[in-house]
């Protein structure tokens, strides 16, 4: 008798705790230092609007864009802390702090072409998650951001044109390629950029089309080579703890959803690259076709032992990278 009384009454709390959870509203904070006006942006806004329309209101979602909480350091430390409970963030210069192999994802002429690199992004999703999760994050919803160009405000149609030229890169990488192309490579914050490049205090920068016409950085410099030396990506970072508290078909729609989500920026930042290149160009912008592009490969080839050099840790990480075809 007293057994069975005691199935009931846990019948009892686990139905009361049910209905508890299933009243409660999570608040999902996210944020990307990227413009809400470009296609990360817009994946993201598609993210949670899907988010709010799915969990009929169990879920509170909402976004912020550019620098309004800060730099991209500041974000994902906010996530990390659980001031956020997503940050949208490139894995080398977001986890990278802690994980730094995770700058591989953006290594120049390291993939084929954006299928490609999608394909890497998809597989290597545990393996990302795995390496951030002692720092509180979960990594979803890999997105390319394209192959990317360099602008400048000089022209740059071969190798020698880059010689001494100060570029912005967004991490080590970067300026490891920047040196191997004859550059001086500096890191500054995405925001930082366009008065960086109006001031002279750098000579150029480099990402996609899409990125470089969501924030008009074509208004201060009206050189586009095309270079399509790395292509970059982010991920979804979860505050691990967040997405652990919550009841598992949330859980569930959460990550659909940033699926879902990721599938739409592709779609969407496909068309981008094309429509912002021919935008840029109609608004004053030459473009340059490399006459040399073997030459740019062959300087930067050699990186590649250098990073291997540097442990266990990186060379794993690598192998796993190029294992995916």
């Amino acid at each position: 008798m007293k057994k069975k009384t005691l199935v009931i009454f846990l019948i009892i709390v686990l139905g009361v705790a049910s209905v508890y959870s299933q009243g409660k509203v999570y608040q999902l904070r996210t944020s990307t230092n990227l413009a809400g006006t470009g296609t990360i942006g817009r994946g993201l806004t598609y993210f949670v609007d899907l988010v709010n329309k799915k969990s009929n209101g169990r879920i509170k979602a909402t976004a912020n864009y550019g620098a309004e909480l800060g730099n991209q350091s500041e974000q994902v430390e906010m996530c990390r802390t659980g001031s956020l409970e997503m940050v949208v963030a490139a894995p080398g210069t977001g986890p990278g702090t802690w994980v730094p192999q995770l700058m591989m994802f953006e290594f120049p002429y390291l993939f084929k072409d954006n299928d490609h690199y999608r394909r890497v992004l998809k597989g290597m999703e545990g393996e990302v998650s795995r390496l951030v999760q002692p720092y509180n994050f979960v990594a979803v919803a890999g997105q390319s951001q394209g192959s990317r160009d360099m602008l400048t405000k000089k022209p740059v149609e071969k190798l020698e044109d880059l010689a001494n030229m100060k570029m912005r890169g967004p991490n080590a990488v970067y300026i490891s390629m920047f040196k191997a192309l004859g550059a001086a490579g500096t890191t500054m914050d995405w925001n930082e950029i366009y008065t960086a490049l109006q001031t002279g205090v750098i000579d150029g920068m480099e990402a996609s089309p899409s990125m470089i016409n969501s924030m008009k950085f074509q208004d201060v410099a009206k050189n586009l080579t095309i270079t399509d030396h790395i292509i970059a990506c982010v991920y979804y970072f979860f505050n691990d703890k967040w997405l652990s508290s919550l009841p598992s078909d949330l859980k569930q729609l959460v990550l659909d959803c940033a699926q879902e989500a990721a599938q739409y920026q592709a779609k969407i930042d496909d068309e981008d690259q094309i429509a912002s290149l021919n935008k840029m160009q109609a608004g004053g912008v030459t473009i340059h076709q490399l006459k040399d592009k073997d030459k740019w490969v062959a300087a930067c080839k050699p990186m590649l032992n250098e990073y291997r050099a540097k442990g266990k840790e990186w060379n794993d990480f690598i192998d796993k990278l190029l294992a995916i075809q």
